[in-house]
């Protein structure tokens, strides 16, 4: 499994994805702190706050302890909320893409080795049969 995380973290456009995602996610919890902040029942105060906002939004957790309460900011918690659906089925998209590919990997391995082993038995039959043949006193062709 180790070797397949390694795998799906090379993929440049993924890297690529996810780096982009967490930027952008970071960016709107630095901007949400002054739409927020010192707004009347206002939950995001400072900027951790903010970000533990954005991540429990991000993985979709939203444990509701802290939330937005101007427009603005829920109009960002719904940018970061789409971003937190893309990261998560880029992931698991590109997970079972390098599945397949081992799996299929694999297949292709068995059907290799049964390959060879009925290459080995047709040489070996067609020593057997030349023998034969050559034993009745037939000439080889």
């Amino acid at each position: 499994m180790r070797n397949i995380l390694a795998q799906l973290f090379r993929q440049r456009t993924l890297r690529k994805i996810i780096v982009s995602l967490f930027f952008i996610s970071f960016s709107l919890a630095i901007l949400v702190v002054p739409l927020e902040s010192g707004k009347p029942n206002a939950r995001i105060h400072n900027l951790e706050d903010s970000i533990w906002w954005t991540v429990s939004t991000i993985t979709t957790v939203g444990y509701g302890d802290i939330v937005p309460v101007t427009t603005e900011g829920r109009a960002l918690g719904i940018v970061l909320q789409i971003i937190g659906v893309i990261m998560s089925s880029s992931i698991i998209g590109s997970l079972v893409v390098q599945l397949n590919r081992k799996k299929d990997s694999y297949e292709w391995e068995k059907i290799s080795k049964k390959l060879d082993l009925i290459s080995e038995d047709i040489d070996e039959t067609k020593k057997k049969t030349d023998f034969i043949i050559l034993q009745t006193g037939e000439k080889k062709k």
